[in-house]
């Protein structure tokens, strides 16, 4: 799923759980110990949460099924990871390439240190 697909998708369930709700931003807000303008920004997919914690927490203040809450977790990880900047491999450190491997001994030779 494209970065903006995957942000969009969880900003999409966000916002169907505040629809079906029905409380202001402030309300909801208040409920979770979060700003309204946080919980407006997931809703516009313009930021994503650091930890799915509010957001399981606005699941239940909403009254999701198990179902919706999973569908929510599985989305908030989409976004997660596409607003995340890639990781480098691993053990690499700036722009210069990994040495090689030592070439390997010719067959019935010893490899003497």
């Amino acid at each position: 799923m494209p970065k903006d697909a995957a942000v969009e998708e969880f900003a999409r369930l966000v916002r169907a759980l505040k629809a079906r709700d029905g409380r202001s931003y402030e309300a909801l807000g208040r409920r979770l110990n979060a700003s309204a303008s946080t919980l407006h920004r997931y809703c516009s997919g313009a930021t994503v949460p650091e930890e799915f914690a509010v957001i399981a927490r606005l699941a239940a203040l909403c009254g999701a099924d198990e179902e919706e809450r999973r569908a929510l977790e599985a989305a908030w990880a989409a976004a997660d990871r596409a607003r995340r900047p890639p990781v480098p491999e691993a053990g690499r450190t700036g722009g210069a390439p990994a040495p090689a491997p030592a070439p390997a001994p010719a067959p019935g030779h010893a490899r003497v240190p």
